[in-house]
Order: C-alpha cells, then structure tokens, then sequence
C-alpha cells in the first residue's frame, strides 16, 4: 500500500504545481502563436530559396560536366535511402 500512497502524493504535487502556474491571457498566447507562426513562414521560404538555388548550382554543373543520367541515378542509389525513388 506504500506504493499506491506515493503514488497519489506525486498526483497531488502534480495538481499543487498546476494551480501555481500563471497561464497566459488570451491575448499573450495568440501573440506567441503568432510569433512561431511567423518564423515558421520565415524559415519556410528561406529554405525553398536555398533549394532552388542549390537544385540550379548543381543543374549547372551537371550540364557544365556532362554527366550522364546513368552515373548521376547510381550515385543517388548509394547516398540516398531507398523511399525517395
């Protein structure tokens, strides 16, 4: 029976705690959800630009070299795990 009194006192330090924390106002939370929103959108576009930038660098070079479609798809196979073909 100990163990089930340790447990329901851990519970009732859980709900103490609860009641001491300041939760935030309406207004404070949709000011922070709109903050993670925000940078998500930030960091979102920042990284389709790099795509795009970096899938033309190396469109670029592959044209530049010459390689062929066979080398390139068997280079993938060995770096790339097998859900992206």
């Amino acid at each position: 029976m100990k163990f089930f009194s340790s447990i329901k006192r851990y519970f009732k330090g859980v709900v103490e705690q609860g009641k001491m924390v300041r939760w935030p106002k309406k207004k404070e939370l949709f000011h922070a959800v709109g903050i993670v929103i925000g940078v998500v959108f930030v960091a979102a576009i920042a990284l389709v630009i790099s795509d795009w930038i970096i899938s033309g660098l190396l469109k670029g070079l592959e044209g530049q070299f010459g390689t062929s479609s066979e080398a390139t798809s068997s280079a993938a196979n060995i770096f790339l795990p097998k859900f992206f073909f």
